[in-house]
C-alpha cells in the first residue's frame, strides 16, 4: 500500500511579520504522538528560528533548516532534496514550510504541487501573514504583493497592535485580490485561527463579480419596485463538468444580472497572445460588463487578465492553484454559455506542459 500524502502548509509573509512564531505556536499544540516537520528558510545558518520552534514544540518533531535568502533561488536544490527525503519516508503527519521573508513563494508552491500530482504531498493551505504597519508593501508590485497573491488565506498579523482604520484598510485590500481568498482574518501573538489552515477543497468557492455599488442599489430598487424575482439572489447553479476543456462551469443570477464562472484543472494552459487577441475582438464579449480571470500561460507563468469598459489589461500573477475566470454581463443581458466554453477551448495552448 502506498504511503498517504503529507498534509502540507506554507506560511509566508515579509521579514519580521511573525511566521516562525505562528509555526511554533502550532507545534506547541500538536498531538504529542504525531511527528511534525517544518522546513525553515533562514537567510543565514545561525538557526535562530530553529531554536524558536524547538523551544515550544511538544512530542516528536523535526526542524530542517535550509539556509539562503530564498528557497526558490539559491536554496532551491537544498529544498528539493529535503522534500524528497521526507517523501521517501517515513513520512511526517504534518509538514510546514516557511520561506524567507525576502523569498518569492511561487516556485515553492510549484514544487509542492508537482509532488501533490504524484500523490506524495497534499497542499492544504498557503497562509500569508500581513504586517499591519506595511500594508502599502502588499498594495505595490513586489515580493510582499506576490506573497499575498499566491496565498489561500490572508491574515492580518499582530492584530492586537492594529487600529480600526488599519483593519478596515486591510479588509479593503484583501477584497481586491483575484482569485478571492478562501479566508481572510487576523491573528495575535502568532495564534493562527483554524480556518486559516483549512484546505480549500477541490474547487475554491464560486464568487460572482458584483456590480458597482451605485448600480447595484439602482437595480435592486428597480427590481423590488417591479416585484421581480430578480430582487433576491439565486445561489450559483450546480457545476457543469466540461471534460473537453478540463473545466467546470457555474452560472449565477442576482438582481437582474447573469454571470458565468469557469475553474480549469491546473494542467490546462492558455496561449497568452491568443487569449488577448480573442478578448479584444470577439463578439461574444459585447454584453460583458466585466471579466476577470487568472490563466496559466506557461509552465511557470500565470497572468491576471481583466476586461472592463471594453479594455483588456494583463498583469503577471503569482497565483498557482488553477486557472479560473468570471464573466459578469450587463443588466438584462443573457449569454450563450456553451459558446463561451468554445471560446476558452480556442485559446488553450497545447504546448503548455500538462
Amino acid at each position: 500500500m502506498s504511503a498517504s500524502p503529507i498534509p502540507t502548509y506554507v506560511v509566508t509573509g515579509t521579514l519580521g511579520v511573525g511566521k516562525t512564531t505562528a509555526i511554533a505556536r502550532a507545534f506547541a499544540g500538536k498531538p504529542e504522538h504525531e511527528r511534525w516537520v517544518v522546513i525553515l528558510n533562514e537567510f543565514t545558518d545561525t538557526g535562530i528560528d530553529v531554536l524558536t520552534v524547538a523551544g515550544q514544540a511538544r512530542g516528536e518533531f523535526d526542524v530542517r533548516l535550509v539556509p539562503g535568502g530564498c528557497l526558490c533561488c539559491a536554496s532551491e536544490l537544498d529544498f528539493t532534496r529535503t522534500l524528497r527525503e521526507l517523501v521517501r519516508g517515513p513520512r511526517p503527519a504534518r509538514l510546514f514550510v516557511e520561506p524567507s521573508g525576502i523569498g518569492h513563494p511561487a516556485a515553492i508552491v510549484e514544487e509542492l504541487l508537482t509532488h501533490q500530482s504524484h500523490g506524495s504531498v497534499r497542499l492544504e493551505s498557503i497562509v500569508c501573514l500581513v504586517d499591519p504597519g506595511r500594508l502599502h508593501a502588499v498594495r505595490e508590485p513586489g515580493v510582499a504583493r506576490d506573497q499575498a497573491e499566491v496565498a489561500d488565506a490572508l491574515v492580518l498579523a499582530k492584530a492586537d497592535l492594529a487600529t480600526d482604520a488599519t483593519r478596515a484598510e486591510f479588509a479593503a485590500l484583501a477584497g481586491d485580490f483575484y482569485p478571492p481568498k478562501r479566508w481572510v482574518g487576523e491573528c495575535a501573538h502568532g495564534d493562527l485561527p483554524p480556518p486559516a489552515l483549512a484546505p480549500p477543497g477541490p474547487r475554491a468557492p464560486f464568487a460572482v463579480l458584483p456590480p458597482r455599488p451605485t448600480e447595484h442599489a439602482h437595480e435592486h430598487a428597480t427590481a423590488v419596485g417591479e416585484g421581480s424575482a430578480a430582487a433576491s439572489a439565486e445561489a450559483p447553479g450546480p457545476a457543469l463538468a466540461l471534460p473537453g476543456i478540463g473545466a467546470e462551469r457555474r452560472i449565477a443570477r442576482h438582481v437582474g444580472r447573469e454571470a458565468g464562472a469557469w475553474v480549469f484543472e491546473r494542467r490546462v494552459g492558455f496561449s497568452r497572445p491568443a487569449l488577448v487577441r480573442t478578448l479584444e475582438r470577439d463578439a461574444r464579449l459585447a454584453p460583458v460588463e466585466r471579466l476577470k480571470g487568472v490563466f496559466r500561460t506557461g509552465s511557470e507563468h500565470w497572468a491576471l487578465v481583466q476586461v472592463a469598459d471594453g479594455r483588456v489589461s494583463v498583469a503577471e500573477s503569482s497565483w498557482r492553484r488553477d486557472s479560473r475566470v468570471e464573466v459578469l454581463l450587463r443588466p438584462g443581458a443573457r449569454a450563450d454559455w456553451p459558446a463561451w466554453d468554445a471560446l476558452w477551448e480556442s485559446v488553450t495552448d497545447v504546448a503548455t506542459p500538462r
